[in-house]
């Protein structure tokens, strides 16, 4: 892959739903994310945001075009292939932690690691290094349970970094964060972008945080409306 190659892109991606009636989600996007970026798609609920970031985190497929990771067209991937590609190249955070409840910090942040085969032993290590790397090395025998949810968020990021990826996809992580919790979160995401060179893609409805991020792209009716990256694109 060049340098000036995009981490990730979308080719004319578009998302229908329904067998008889179709509703389409997505026109036929175009987007490219550039290593190192720090991207906010912002929009009103129904605008295809969500929809947009599952589909470049390779969890749906799309109805028509394809979405590149790293060079690869996962369009032509059966889903054995796409789930590892997607482990490999990606961390995901979400609005809600989905830890789980009966493992402790450390070892849900093994998880990844573990599926992609690394040993339980150095995957134990890994997992505390990243959190130790994130600040968090006291929560690491915690559960869930035991964790406020801030710290529940912060723990979910470490699992997203734990696999080193390329691209961190988060869909409003702050949303059920109280502004201090928030504003922790995403600091720790900001640090992640720039000390480690990550890109990050968050969905957002915080305008005060999309305006933090390097670029911000504004989605209405499915079709990028605006790019800050492109001042051509306006709504």
């Amino acid at each position: 892959m060049s340098a000036g190659a995009p981490v990730l892109e979308a080719r004319g991606l578009v998302k229908a739903l329904g067998a008889t009636v179709k509703t389409t989600i997505l026109h036929g996007l175009d987007l490219r994310i550039a290593r190192g970026e720090f991207v906010a798609l912002t929009g009103h609920s129904g605008s295809g945001k969500s929809t947009l970031l599952y589909l470049l985190g390779v969890l749906d497929k799309p109805t028509a075009g394809t979405v590149m990771l790293d060079g690869v067209d996962t369009s032509l991937l059966d889903d054995d292939a796409r789930g590892a590609l997607r482990n490999e190249k990606l961390g995901f955070v979400f609005q809600f932690h989905f830890l789980l409840p009966e493992f402790s910090a450390a070892e849900n942040v093994m998880i990844p690691l573990l599926k992609r085969g690394v040993r339980p032993g150095d995957a134990r290590a890994a997992a505390v290094d990243t959190l130790r790397a994130l600040g968090l090395a006291e929560l690491a025998e915690r559960r869930p349970g035991q964790l406020s949810g801030g710290q529940q968020q912060r723990v979910s990021i470490a699992r997203a970094l734990a696999n080193d990826p390329r691209v961190v996809l988060a869909d409003e992580p702050t949303g059920n964060l109280d502004s201090e919790n928030a504003e922790v979160v995403m600091k720790l995401l900001t640090r992640v972008n720039e000390e480690r060179g990550v890109s990050v893609v968050m969905v957002t409805h915080e305008l005060d945080f999309a305006a933090r991020a390097g670029r911000r792209i504004g989605l209405k009716d499915g079709r990028i409306v605006s790019d800050s990256a492109n001042p051509s694109i306006q709504e």
